[in-house]
């Protein structure tokens, strides 16, 4: 476990929307990660992102600058990331940063992290992927990195998106030939959930999308959230 503690109470929580997303995308969610951080002990701000545009945008462009924020190493190219990065700014003054991605917003997530952070302006940062492509995760971040993705009964993968893009990278050990490591890049923490529905559910919380238990798609993607986050982050600190 990390760890690092929370210098205060204060959280300041960023949910990213990904491609064609409707505007009240987050709103309920917004209102249960506030719940939530209450009865952890933080205040929370929480503020939601469009990376890319809501669904009135050209879809074509968005699925466009996600494949920059997937694939490309440049800053240039980091379309969702760079825009996430400065709406970030405006709001965030240090201190515990947690950001929450679905989709593309999972790629902007990260990629905005690491632009703030080659600005020294993060100092304690955890980044959520909620059913995104596969971004190479650098090696300083992937304890910062938690991805959730949905699966079917038998375990296997079951959100298409998920399989896009890679984690993959050659490594080499002693005098041995190059071999290719297929999660070389990939964040340490990985959680599967079972979600009724598919790519597009993950926060749905009212009928049909609930199981037998009466438990929404929704409380389960966060719940699993939440737990991942507060065994990476520990109890708040209140400073007198």
């Amino acid at each position: 476990m990390d760890q690092t503690l929370v210098s205060e109470a204060h959280a300041s929580i960023y949910l990213l929307a990904g491609v064609a997303t409707a505007p009240r995308f987050f709103e309920t969610c917004s209102k249960h990660v506030e719940q939530l951080c209450s009865t952890c002990g933080w205040q929370p701000s929480v503020h939601t992102i469009y990376p890319y545009g809501d669904h009135t945008r050209s879809l074509l462009a968005q699925v466009r600058e996600v494949s920059g924020d997937v694939t490309r190493r440049f800053q240039a190219f980091r379309i969702g990331g760079r825009l996430a990065a400065e709406e970030i700014r405006k709001t965030y003054q240090g201190g515990l940063l947690i950001l929450i991605g679905h989709s593309g917003g999972g790629a902007a997530a990260y990629q905005a992290a690491r632009i703030l952070a080659e600005e020294g302006k993060l100092t304690d940062c955890r980044i959520v992927q909620i059913g995104s492509p596969r971004v190479p995760i650098l090696p300083e971040f992937r304890e910062r990195v938690c991805y959730i993705h949905a699966v079917d009964e038998l375990g296997r993968l079951k959100d298409p998106i998920t399989k896009l893009g890679s984690w993959g990278g050659w490594t080499r050990s002693g005098f041995s030939l190059p071999r290719w490591n297929g999660s070389k890049y990939a964040p340490a923490h990985i959680r599967p959930i079972k979600v009724v529905g598919g790519h597009a559910d993950y926060f749905r919380h009212e009928s049909p999308f609930v199981d037998e238990a009466h438990v929404s798609n929704m409380d389960k993607t966060i719940e699993k959230a939440w737990t991942w986050l507060q065994s990476a982050i520990g109890p708040p600190v209140q400073l007198e």
